[in-house]
């Protein structure tokens, strides 16, 4: 099933069955799986932990010339990016993964402790598409003091909850996946945060069924 040159990898059921309505999974291999166009679709689960387990038990069986990762994700205020833009992520931080004073976010990766090269993982790159830096992240502010410092730490302009761990476990396979998203939300204040999750799903459609076009 895995022997093709496209395999999706989505976070979780919902957004894989918003975007493609698709919802027919069964479990190969270990992994959720379901096809759509006769692609592999598989549902990583939400988080770094689920995102890494599942891509570095994939990865180490099978490498796709194409990977994508995709979903929703957020994008952080003043970065004139739109909720329904689609955006390819060239690299994703854990920016998280730190000491946290109150004022200033210092990684454990600046204290030493190396997670992955430079703290973040590598993508491949879609040119269809704006190209920013993401943020994983485990800790979702709701305020903007924090969803600030998240931003500023790395210049990433949008965040999400799976790709950075995704993508080391990846690349510590020789693998450079692809990750496109759709932006659903503002991060950071809950009065600011304004989702249209419906918009997003429907232009994040359009950009796999692009990807597998010129992919294929």
């Amino acid at each position: 099933m895995f022997e093709t040159s496209i395999v999706i990898f989505f976070p979780t059921f919902l957004e894989c069955k918003k975007v493609l309505n698709i919802s027919d999974f069964s479990s190969n291999n270990y992994f959720d799986t379901a096809t759509y166009k006769s692609i592999p679709v598989i549902i990583t689960g939400a988080g770094k932990s689920n995102a890494a387990a599942v891509s570095a038990l994939f990865f180490s069986k099978f490498k796709p010339k194409y990977p994508l990762l995709t979903g929703i994700c957020g994008a952080y205020q003043n970065t004139h990016i739109k909720t329904s833009d689609v955006v390819s992520i060239d690299y994703d931080y854990f920016v998280d993964e730190a000491n946290y004073n109150g004022l200033s976010i210092t990684t454990i990766h600046e204290k030493g402790f190396i997670t992955a090269k430079d703290n973040r993982a590598e993508f491949n790159i879609d040119e269809n598409y704006k190209l920013v830096s993401s943020n994983t992240v485990s800790l979702i502010p709701q305020f903007d003091s924090l969803s600030n410092l998240y931003m500023t730490k790395t210049n990433a302009l949008v965040e999400n909850m799976e790709g950075a761990a995704f993508g080391m476990a990846a690349n510590k396979q020789g693998v450079k996946p692809y990750q496109i998203r759709a932006v659903s939300n503002y991060c950071g204040n809950t009065e600011k945060q304004q989702w249209d999750i419906n918009k997003a799903c429907a232009a994040l459609k359009k950009a796999i069924d692009l990807f597998i076009e010129t992919h294929k």
